[in-house]
C-alpha cells in the first residue's frame, strides 16, 4: 500500500467508532479496555490493514509522559531497610535520575486503611509507576486499587495480587556453584545458608540445591546456628562433607581447615580468592526502573493478566 493511502489510527477510530485514545491504548497492549471494545478495534485493524509506525509510536509515548504534571515520579515502597534493601533502592534512585525521573520512598502501611490512603495520595500527585522493594516475607498489598499504576516487585519472593518482577536467578547460581565445586573434585557438597535470608530467595537456593546432584547424596542442609563453629563442624563431620555452598563468613571461618571446596552463593562476606557468585543489588533495582519505565510508555496500567519475571544472572567469579 501506497504510504499517502496508508490507514491511520483515526482511520480505525472512525470504522471502530471509539475515540483514537482508545484505539491507541488497544495497539500499545494497555489493561483499561474492554473486552468489547477490544475486539471492534481489533477487527478494524484487520479490515484496514493498519499497521503502527514505530518511530511514530515512541514519540507519542514519550509526549505522553512529558505531558503529565507530576508523571516524573515514581513510588517506591520500602518493605525491608536493611543493607541489601537499600542497595537495591540506591541502583533504582540511580537508574530513576538516567532516565528523568525521581523516587519518592514509603513505607508499606501494614494496614489496608493506610494502603488506600497512599494508593489515593500518590494517585492525585500523578503517580504512576510503582515499584513494591525487596521484602523477607511475601506481602499482602490487600486494599491498593492497582488499576491506575504500573506495578513491579523487586525480589524473588511472590506478592498477592501477583505482578512482574525483577529477581537474581538464584537456582542457575547455585547449579553453576555445585558444578564448579565437583569440577575440584567435591563429592559431597553440603548447604549452609540462614533461613531467613535463604527465603527471601524463594527458596530458589534450597531447590537448586535439592535438585542438583549435590542434593540427592542425603546430605541435609545445615539447620543449627549459623554463628556456632562446633555445630558445624558436627554436620560437616557426620555427613563427610567436602564442598560447602553459603553466604556467610561464619560458615568459612569453621570449615575452610577440613573442606577443600567452599562456593559463595553471593560477595557480602565472601573472603579474598574464594568462588563466588558476583551480583549486585543495585542491578536488581535499576533493572525494575526499566520494566516500570517501559510499562508506563506502553500504557500497560493496572496488575498483567500473566505476570514475568525478568531475572538476572550473577557472574561466577573464581
Amino acid at each position: 500500500m501506497e504510504a499517502k493511502n496508508r490507514p491511520t489510527l483515526y482511520d480505525v477510530a472512525r470504522l471502530a467508532g471509539v475515540s483514537h485514545m482508545t484505539v491507541s491504548r488497544v495497539v500499545r497492549g494497555g489493561f483499561r479496555v474492554s473486552p468489547g471494545t477490544r475486539e471492534k478495534v481489533e477487527a478494524a485493524i484487520h479490515a484496514l490493514g493498519y499497521r503502527p509506525d514505530p518511530a511514530l509510536s515512541a514519540l507519542a509515548a514519550y509526549r505522553e509522559r512529558r505531558g503529565r504534571r507530576h508523571g516524573s515520579v515514581l513510588g517506591y515502597l520500602l518493605c525491608d531497610e536493611d543493607e541489601y534493601g537499600l542497595r537495591v533502592l540506591a541502583g533504582a534512585r540511580t537508574e530513576a535520575e538516567r532516565l528523568g525521573y525521581s523516587i519518592e520512598a514509603q513505607n508499606l502501611p501494614g494496614q489496608i486503611g493506610g494502603r488506600r490512603r497512599l494508593a489515593r495520595l500518590w494517585f492525585h500527585r500523578g503517580v504512576q509507576g510503582v515499584l513494591l522493594g525487596t521484602s523477607q516475607v511475601p506481602q499482602d498489598l490487600e486494599g491498593w486499587d492497582w488499576a491506575f499504576f504500573a506495578p513491579v516487585s523487586l525480589g524473588a519472593l511472590a506478592h498477592h495480587p501477583t505482578m512482574n518482577s525483577v529477581a537474581m536467578d538464584y537456582f542457575d547460581g547455585v547449579t553453576r556453584a555445585v558444578n564448579w565445586l565437583r569440577d575440584q573434585g567435591a563429592r559431597r557438597v553440603g548447604f549452609a545458608v540462614a533461613p531467613s535470608l535463604e527465603s527471601r530467595t524463594g527458596h530458589r537456593w534450597l531447590g537448586a540445591y535439592a535438585a542438583s546432584l549435590a542434593g540427592k547424596n542425603g546430605i541435609p542442609p545445615y539447620a543449627g546456628n549459623i554463628d556456632d563453629h562446633d555445630a558445624l563442624r558436627r554436620w560437616q563431620r557426620r555427613f563427610r562433607v567436602d564442598g560447602v555452598l553459603t553466604i556467610h563468613a561464619s560458615v568459612w571461618m569453621a570449615l575452610n581447615e577440613r573442606v577443600s571446596g567452599f562456593a559463595f552463593l553471593n560477595s557480602f562476606e565472601c573472603p579474598p580468592g574464594v568462588m563466588h557468585i558476583a551480583s549486585s543489588p543495585a542491578d536488581i533495582g535499576s533493572e525494575g526502573v526499566r520494566l516500570v519505565h517501559h510499562q508506563l510508555l506502553a500504557g500497560e496500567l493496572g496488575l498483567p493478566a500473566e505476570s514475568k519475571t525478568l531475572s538476572l544472572q550473577g557472574k561466577l567469579v573464581v
